[in-house]
């Protein structure tokens, strides 16, 4: 009984481990859920094994694999009520939790296959899944160096204040479930402590709570070459200058069918004040990025409108004071002729507002120019952002790639994307 109970151990934790695959759920808690399950086997003791896998798969949606199936030759047959008790609470004990109680509803021979069969009642302990987990998943992997970027020392910790801006900026629309790619070793290291023996359920169930993303962010960094230019005026004052061009390629790819969502090339030529250091220029070219996925996935929309007042659906960091917006109205969806898709729906300027507060979670915009049309509802005006002008004084000049919906942005950053509107 001993080793029968010891191999149940480990198929039990095995089965914990196998429950998913990617991140936990913030303000999780732990939740008791009662299953009904059955099980087969060539014998009692076999038959309730199979009962418990199967109730416990009810709740974490795992399934065994064959090399975890139970070896039934050591196991040590009694059928007093006390040796039967004694393996029930074995079970409770050895598995930490991961069964925290069960009874025995029905059980008997099979007539016929004369096969041992048990029907069970187990209360199964799992995490109750934030409400964030509703969201599209989003995972934004490393950005990768390639070609002449490959090989500039540079390259690295600018890479890395890239990818770390487009994930700040992406967590902080609220719009997504945001999956880690970048510390995964450390949180895979903690969830080993978790699943050491001594730690109690509420902690052990944690193992088999990670999600896996619906969406992958890639990112490709193919020129990055920084360097300090010196340019003489007719006062005879020298100027030096850092010119900094890059050019990034980003994807946003469905991890399940592996299809491009959207595709787009980000080119800035980087010319830079010197007072301007490389990593401000990284964390404002990672914020545009993230506003190019987040405007193609989840445009900001007019949510609310009072007089000359608007509220937007999107705030925190996402949404600057005194940036401009341009408002369109949405129209009759568009499909395209050949390949019957959607191609999104028509887009008419109607004005354009000013962004004078914002709020963690929305933002509120004074309209400029023009007007909203009548009767408003919410949703059917978008408010997309403007590219930098090119002689505004802002400390780095970074303009936004071409959004959808957008004519070709001035200044001096450029881009070539396409993206699919079946998100």
């Amino acid at each position: 009984m001993k080793a029968f109970l010891l191999q149940l151990n480990r198929c039990l934790l095995s089965a914990a481990l196998l429950a998913g695959a990617l991140v936990m759920p913030s303000h999780a808690q732990i939740v008791y859920r009662e299953v009904v399950a059955t099980g087969n086997g060539g014998d009692p003791s076999a038959a309730m094994i199979d009962a418990i896998e199967n109730a416990i798969g009810q709740v974490g949606g795992m399934k065994l694999s064959s090399a975890t199936t139970m070896s039934m030759s050591e196991v040590t047959k009694g059928g007093n009520t006390t040796l039967e008790q004694d393996f029930k609470q074995n079970i409770e004990r050895l598995t930490r939790g991961v069964v925290k109680s069960y009874s025995v509803l029905e059980s008997g021979t099979s007539p016929g296959s004369g096969r041992a069969f048990v029907k069970i009642k187990a209360v199964i302990p799992t995490y109750k899944q934030s409400e964030q987990l509703k969201r599209l998943k989003l995972a934004v992997m490393p950005l990768t160096l390639v070609g002449p970027a490959s090989g500039k020392p540079d390259a690295i910790p600018f890479a890395e204040s890239v990818s770390s801006s487009l994930e700040a900026y992406l967590t902080q629309t609220r719009k997504f479930a945001m999956i880690d790619r970048r510390y995964t070793e450390t949180s895979s290291r903690e969830l080993s402590r978790v699943n050491s023996r001594n730690a109690p359920i509420e902690e052990t169930v944690k193992v088999g709570m990670r999600v896996g993303a619906d969406y992958m962010v890639l990112a490709a960094l193919k020129e990055f070459s920084a360097q300090q230019i010196q340019q003489q005026r007719v006062t005879g004052r020298v100027v030096t200058r850092v010119s900094a061009p890059v050019s990034i390629d980003v994807r946003v790819i469905d991890i399940a069918t592996g299809q491009i969502k959207f595709a787009q090339t980000y080119l800035n030529p980087g010319r830079l004040n010197s007072n301007t250091s490389l990593s401000e220029y990284a964390n404002d070219i990672g914020t545009d990025i993230g506003q190019v996925i987040n405007m193609a996935i989840y445009p900001i929309a007019v949510v609310g409108a009072n007089g000359d007042q608007v509220t937007l659906n999107q705030g925190g960091d996402t949404v600057q004071v005194g940036r401009i917006y341009r408002l369109v109205s949405l129209g009759q969806n568009l499909v395209d002729p050949y390949t019957k898709e959607s191609l999104g729906q028509e887009e008419r300027e109607v004005g354009r507002a000013e962004i004078t507060s914002v709020t963690d979670r929305t933002a509120t915009a004074k309209i400029v120019s023009g007007r909203l049309p009548s009767p408003f509802q919410s949703g059917s005006v978008l408010a997309r952002v403007l590219p930098d002008e090119p002689n505004a004084p802002l400390k780095v000049q970074v303009n936004l790639p071409q959004l959808p919906g957008m004519g070709s942005p001035s200044g001096s950053g450029s881009s070539k994307s396409k993206d699919n509107d079946d998100w």
